[in-house]
Order: C-alpha cells, then sequence, then structure tokens
C-alpha cells in the first residue's frame, strides 16, 4: 500500500481532533455567541467533510486529487482561523492582557514594546517587517521543496508540526485571549512606527486579515520556529537563510508591538513541542526513512 492509499495520516486526525475540539467548547460555553449553533454545525460538519474527503482522494488516481491529498489542510485552514476571531472570548467575555503586561512589568520593570520605540526609524522598522513577513512565505518553500523532490514522509511530518503548533495556538487563543501591547499599551507609545514598501504591506495584511485576542501564543513565532527545524532537518542551505528571518521575526512581533516577550515564550515552547512531536509520530527508522508511529 503506498502512503497516498493509507486512508488516514496523523494530520488528518490532528485536524478532525481540532475541529471537534472547538465544536465542544462552543457548545459548553456558547452563552454570549450569537448563532453560536453555526459555528458548531460548520466545525463539526467539516470534521464529516473531511473523513468523507479523505476517503475518496485516499482511492483516487487523478493527479489533481492526488496533489489536494497533500495540500488540502494548508488550503482550508485560514478559513479557521478565522472563525476564531468570533469566539475568542467565548470562555473569560473579556481579554486577559492586564495579567501578561503586569507580570512582565513587575518582573523586568519596563514594557518591552516601549522601551524598543527608542530604536525605531523607518530603516529598523523596515528591516523588522521583513523578517516578520517572512512568515509567510517560508513554510510554502519549504513545502513546494519537499513536495516537489517527492520527499513525501518529510513533507508530512513538516504539515503535522505546523498544524500541531497552529491548533495548540488557536485553542491557546481561546484559552486565554489576549490583544496585545499595540491596543492595550497603545497611550504609552509616542508614535506610530513607519517603514517602507514591506511594512505598508505588513501593515495592511494584519489590518485586513488578523483577529483580536490571538496573541498568546504567538503562532507566528511557533509556526517560523518549526518551520526553521524542519529546514535544518531537510533542507540544511534553505535553513541557513532561514535562521537570520526567523530570529528577526521573532524579535519584530515585540517591536511592531503585536505581542508581548511572554507570547513569544509561549510561541517558542510551542513551536519546540510540535516539532518534537513530530519527530516522534514520524519517528526515523535506522536506514532514514520514517515510520508513522
Amino acid at each position: 500500500m503506498t502512503e497516498t492509499e493509507k486512508k488516514f495520516w496523523p494530520e488528518d486526525t490532528v485536524f478532525i481532533v481540532y475541529l471537534i475540539t472547538v465544536s465542544l467548547i462552543i457548545t459548553l460555553f456558547h452563552r454570549d455567541v450569537e448563532h453560536w449553533w453555526v459555528y458548531v454545525l460548520t466545525h463539526s460538519v467539516s470534521a464529516g467533510l473531511v473523513i468523507v474527503w479523505v476517503r475518496f482522494a485516499s482511492a483516487g488516481r487523478n493527479t489533481v486529487i492526488r496533489t489536494l491529498r497533500y495540500w488540502y489542510i494548508p488550503i482550508v485552514l485560514g478559513f479557521f482561523y478565522e472563525q476564531i476571531d468570533d469566539i475568542i472570548v467565548i470562555i473569560h467575555a473579556r481579554y486577559l492582557d492586564p495579567y501578561v503586561y503586569n507580570f512582565e512589568l513587575a518582573l523586568l520593570g519596563f514594557h518591552p514594546s516601549v522601551v524598543m520605540e527608542r530604536i525605531s526609524t523607518p530603516l529598523v522598522t523596515e528591516f523588522m517587517n521583513v523578517g516578520y513577513h517572512s512568515y509567510y512565505w517560508i513554510g510554502p518553500v519549504l513545502g513546494l521543496s519537499l513536495y516537489l523532490k517527492k520527499d513525501y514522509i518529510p513533507f508530512r511530518r513538516t504539515l503535522f508540526s505546523i498544524l500541531i503548533a497552529f491548533f495548540i495556538s488557536y485553542l491557546g487563543f481561546i484559552i486565554f485571549p489576549v490583544v496585545g501591547p499595540r491596543y492595550e499599551l497603545a497611550h504609552l507609545y509616542d508614535s506610530p512606527l513607519t517603514g517602507y514598501a514591506v511594512t505598508r504591506l505588513q501593515q495592511f495584511i494584519m489590518a485586513s486579515g488578523d483577529i483580536m485576542g490571538g496573541a498568546m501564543p504567538s503562532s507566528h513565532v511557533a509556526v517560523a520556529l518549526v518551520v526553521l527545524l524542519c529546514a535544518w532537518t531537510y533542507r540544511k542551505r534553505m535553513a541557513l537563510v532561514f535562521t537570520p528571518l526567523v530570529v528577526t521575526l521573532a524579535v519584530s512581533t515585540v517591536y511592531n508591538r503585536y505581542h508581548y516577550v511572554s507570547d513569544v515564550i509561549a510561541g517558542i515552547m510551542v513551536g519546540l513541542a510540535a516539532f518534537y512531536f513530530g519527530k516522534w509520530v514520524y519517528r526515523e527508522t535506522p536506514m532514514g526513512g520514517a515510520v508513522e508511529s
């Protein structure tokens, strides 16, 4: 039996588990969510559709179907990210930023993003946003490299680890909703950050597609770290390019006022856990191949 013909892969399973988990959370804590049943229905039906799709695609021989078998989750993932925006305070009914910034203030004696404003210039801001923006393309670049060279198990291990990082982050947003310094500490900044082309593009993306409350943990840091570690595992030359970008990305999340330092540390922890869990699920054999757990 080929890899494609195996019906359920770990990444399919974790996707279904995530959809069911969100459905249960909404069912239990829906008191302030208008039309809450629509979200439950959306996630529940989607879980069922994934099961149907996997069974259908696993038996398919069509090239397009076989390609979508590997890529369908990245294609639809953004939709479920946006769904969180309407349910993010479903448990607490408020954002929990004061717990984070008061903790950091007590520990450090200052707000890191406010202090970093001292070094802000258009050039520094542009540099930071080049790193931050790399989040959107380093994963696809690594994934395409693995897929096009038919490194299917490395591709799937990378995707699985990325999904673990995403889904832990998404659930973290709901369990501990935080909007970030750009909203909660806005009164402490002297001026907005300005840069050039990449900065304007990134600010447009954040204004158009970001969700309120999706800061703890930093999914940008978690996912970027997973991609970097997988690149060091499978594409070392690519990893040399990714490393300074990911380091800059982690710093820029605070510099750009999107995240507290605590969010970044939590993102690093989630990224490491996701990477090593993926390594365990797709554990390597002595011959250099891989088997599923």
